[in-house]
């Protein structure tokens, strides 16, 4: 629209679009406020979903490194365990000191897995000093012979000493007659074999030890 004069008489005070009623501006606001809520927090759900997942993952690789790890000691010790089980065991038996009544200990426990123990012909073998120390414990009021320089009981009584025990002593321990008892010079303290008409009992520390090695490794 053109005029050929300034048009007089009025004025214009505004010129462009009509104005947003406020109401429809707060609308707005609103509505962009909650489109940028629910972006961010939509972001954030994914970065934080992220972050399990990557933690999840180290957790997992971290928890198999340590089982791996766990299992390779569990491995090594069951290798050497064994050996520190046996190698503890010897040196623990080499100090203790056995006296009588553990050295019949031994024999007794031997003997009782033989049925009918009583009436069995068993035949008992002890390192000298064990069975030395059981005779004492049996014979306690037993004193050593005097010997005379040229007597003839002297001389008998050395004669004598020289065969002792070759068909083996008996009587050693009450309840069992039939059981006769030598001994062994190539058998150690706490050593004890004993011999039946089923075969030898090796009742050896050293045999001992290596069943329970076997026993260890799960041999068979």
């Amino acid at each position: 629209m053109s005029f050929p004069v300034p048009p007089t008489g009025f004025k214009v005070s505004y010129c462009g679009d009509q104005p947003v009623p406020v109401d429809q501006v707060e609308q707005k606001s609103a509505s962009e406020y909650d489109r940028g809520k629910s972006e961010a927090t939509a972001f954030y759900q994914a970065e934080i979903r992220k972050l399990r997942e990557e933690f999840a993952h180290r957790q997992e690789q971290l928890l198999a490194g340590i089982d791996q790890k766990t299992n390779e000691v569990v491995s090594q010790l069951d290798d050497r365990l064994p050996d520190l089980v046996v190698g503890l065991a010897e040196r623990v038996l080499g100090q203790i000191e056995l006296d009588a009544v553990k050295i019949e200990g031994i024999v007794k426990g031997m003997i009782s897995e033989f049925a009918n123990a009583e009436d069995e012909k068993l035949e008992v073998y002890l390192c000298p000093q064990d069975l030395c120390l059981l005779k004492a414990m049996a014979n306690p009021q037993k004193e050593p012979t005097e010997e005379s320089g040229d007597s003839g009981e002297g001389f008998a009584s050395a004669i004598a000493g020289i065969f002792d025990g070759l068909d083996g002593d008996d009587a050693l321990l009450s309840g069992f007659p039939n059981v006769k008892f030598f001994d062994d010079d190539s058998l150690a303290s706490g050593d004890c074999q004993i011999k039946s008409r089923f075969g030898l009992l090796d009742g050896r520390i050293a045999t001992k030890l290596r069943k329970i090695e076997e026993e260890l490794k799960g041999d068979d």
